[in-house]
């Protein structure tokens, strides 16, 4: 049989604002395509620290920012915005400076001592995680409906990041696993709340983890992720573009989802059942 040509067309709001949160790998990825996939009048670049690494290259935000406007083949409008996601007066501001946001997409965390046992951490570390990662995404959730970040019908997407593996290897940062785990139900318990009240529609995607510039450069981490890859049912690790596409699915105006967790992991966390006798 013959491969079909035809698939289901998924649609968008036009002349669209977008906000993305965490410029790292993902977020980078997405910026990169989202302005002439959507055709955006806006796209909003947040990140706590002016500077990113793209590559294995230090980068402005701003130059970042700007090389997107260029390069892009619609008039958007490309804004980099340095903003700590912690401060209610900053993620407030923010919105007022730029309301009216259509599509969201949230990826800021941060993974205190990974690979050190739970009984290791301290308070500090265990709090810090929990008041960025769930307290960061929870500020502009609030910050945004009260101070009219969000237009009518938006469609946020919260990265979880490695939180597909969370429960099944338990090897990353226990203070960011923790955290995750109160970002996951701040998503399942809330959202339908947004979607009711203030007409916000929220999913989530729980990927496993990419290799990033930083893992790289470690030799634990390169090995942690060198075993995930070997153990992935499709063969590779998790890519940037693999969020971009389950985030464009969540935003489309046919997806009927709410507060839907989307595991994006190739496979690597599903049951691997095993078939005649038992090793040992």
């Amino acid at each position: 049989m013959g491969e079909s040509t035809l698939s289901p067309s998924l649609n968008y709001v036009s002349d669209a604002n977008a906000m993305i949160l965490g410029v790292g790998l993902m977020g980078q990825h997405l910026a990169t395509h989202v302005v002439d996939w959507l055709g955006l009048k806006k796209l909003v670049l947040v990140d706590y620290s002016p500077t990113i690494s793209v590559g294995a290259e230090k980068m402005a935000l701003a130059d970042f920012a700007a090389a997107l406007q260029v390069a892009s083949a619609t008039p958007t409008e490309v804004v980099a915005e340095t903003v700590n996601i912690t401060s209610e007066e900053e993620v407030r501001d923010l919105f007022v400076r730029h309301p009216g946001m259509h599509y969201l997409q949230h990826t800021a965390g941060i993974s205190p001592m990974p690979l050190t046992p739970p009984e290791d951490l301290t308070k500090e570390v265990i709090m810090g995680a929990c008041e960025v990662n769930l307290w960061g995404a929870h500020n502009v959730l609030k910050q945004g409906v009260k101070h009219g970040g969000f237009a009518p019908h938006a469609r946020g997407v919260i990265i979880l990041s490695t939180s597909a593996t969370v429960g099944a290897e338990g090897r990353a940062s226990a203070a960011y696993e923790e955290s995750k785990g109160g970002l996951l139900n701040l998503l399942k318990l809330q959202s339908r709340h947004f979607a009711e009240e203030h007409q916000l529609i929220l999913n989530g995607l729980a990927p496993s983890p990419l290799r990033g510039p930083m893992a790289a450069q470690n030799e634990v981490a390169a090995g942690r992720l060198q075993a995930v890859e070997d153990a992935m049912p499709l063969g590779e690790l998790t890519q940037p573009k693999h969020i971009a596409a389950a985030t464009m699915f969540f935003w489309a105006k046919e997806c009927w989802c709410v507060g839907e967790v989307l595991t994006t992991d190739g496979g690597y966390t599903k049951h691997k059942p095993i078939y005649g006798a038992l090793p040992g």
